[in-house]
């Protein structure tokens, strides 16, 4: 189910980014991250509201971990301009492999008190990843 699931994140990522990008030429990166952003926080006041869940947040959590939000917005930011300028193919694969690198640090480093453990075969997935992207770069 995890595995399906994640696909379809894939999936929905690749039409947003679309989207969003044929939005950006159109009102620019701005206008078109607050649209997105302001569409996203109607959608959700919305399922809250029907769902009739509190708004009231009920765990401690550090403050950072609140930084999502904000990541979210230069991820958005930055994937509205880079459309432009590479189409969704080659920008989403640059995303993904930044992710899973990111991911792979993170995991080493045991941050947010995931311990994962990462063995050859993903350093091996990780540079079959940046040679297919370098190809779709040249050709």
């Amino acid at each position: 189910m995890n595995y399906a699931l994640s696909l379809m994140v894939g999936f929905t990522i690749s039409i947003m980014v679309a989207l969003s990008g044929v939005l950006t030429e159109t009102i620019g990166v701005y206008h078109a991250t607050l649209v997105a952003h302001i569409t996203a926080l109607v959608i959700l006041t919305l399922i809250v509201f029907f769902k009739k869940q509190s708004l009231k947040i009920k765990y401690k959590v550090p403050l950072f971990y609140f930084s999502g939000g904000l990541l979210g917005v230069l991820t958005t930011v930055f994937n509205n301009y880079a459309f432009s300028y590479l189409g969704v193919s080659v920008m989403l694969s640059l995303c993904l492999f930044g992710q899973s690198l990111t991911s792979l640090i993170l995991d080493f480093l045991h941050m947010f008190n995931h311990t994962t453990k990462n063995n050859y075969k993903t350093y091996i997935g990780l540079a079959c990843i940046l040679f297919g992207i370098i190809i779709m770069i040249i050709y």
